[in-house]
């Protein structure tokens, strides 16, 4: 066996100071080193509750705009059957003066007298008849055909640019464009530029998108001789696809 070459030096450990102080740091680590960050894991956790929260709550309201009664099942536009709501609304190639921001250039909503009011209209929306205003009732006097859309933040025009070329072959049509969310000046402006023939009611504030429960860009309606509607599309439509929608009104009630 070996001889132990410390074993004169008698009992106990005989180590170095920093043989000592190696072994009480690893002993007792030092009081002031910094405490360690919260694990990862956990944190996300918390947030996970949030976004959670934040899901069920779109969920939710998802659910209320394909349920809720009223809202055009889902903002989804006049059902099958239904007669189109009545509206009135300056034409943006009119001669109706006012600024953007003047009720004479708000559309009007009012179904009936009794109902009227100052944000609504001040009379039924069938009484106003004139060359500046696009009246609905008048228009549904035959077979017709409304396009609504929205400018900012899509591009919905080439729809009506569709519907534009192919009206000529239905004179028997109304046709009819309504847009939302610009004033008649600028309305006007975008009619002329891609060379709108059809009437294009100005819809300011929304009220007749919000009349008609729409909220898809584009939409179109097709109702038959009276107002009865035969269906809304949303989305976008080809010309064949517009035809064919046409044929379905005309002559029909």
């Amino acid at each position: 066996m070996p001889e132990d070459r410390f074993g004169d030096l008698g009992p106990g450990e005989r180590r170095s100071a920093a043989e000592r102080f190696e072994e009480e740091d690893r002993q007792r680590p030092e009081p002031d080193m910094p405490p360690k960050r919260p694990e990862v894991p956990r944190a996300g956790n918390k947030y996970a509750w949030a976004v959670g929260i934040v899901m069920v709550m779109g969920i939710g309201v998802l659910l209320m705009t394909t349920s809720l009664p009223n809202t055009g099942a889902g903002l989804r536009g006049p059902a099958k059957g239904e007669v189109v709501p009545d509206f009135a609304a300056p034409l943006a190639t009119g001669d109706v003066s006012c600024d953007d921001d003047d009720d004479n250039c708000a559309a009007n909503v009012c179904q009936r007298a009794d109902e009227c009011s100052e944000q609504s209209g001040s009379r039924p929306a069938c009484q106003l008849r004139s060359e500046s205003i696009f009246n609905v009732c008048e228009a549904r006097e035959r077979p017709m055909v409304l396009t609504f859309l929205v400018t900012r933040g899509a591009d919905c025009e080439p729809q009506v640019d569709r519907v534009e070329r192919m009206r000529s072959e239905f004179p028997g049509v109304s046709f009819a464009a309504v847009v939302s969310g610009e004033g008649r000046g600028e309305v006007e402006r975008i009619a002329r530029r891609r060379g709108w023939g059809m009437p294009v009611a100005v819809d300011r504030d929304g009220a007749l998108q919000n009349l008609y429960g729409l909220g898809v860009c584009p939409s179109t309606v097709f109702a038959y001789e009276g107002g009865r509607v035969r269906t809304t599309e949303l989305g976008n439509l080809t010309e064949d696809e517009l035809r064919a929608q046409v044929r379905r009104i005309v002559g029909s009630g």
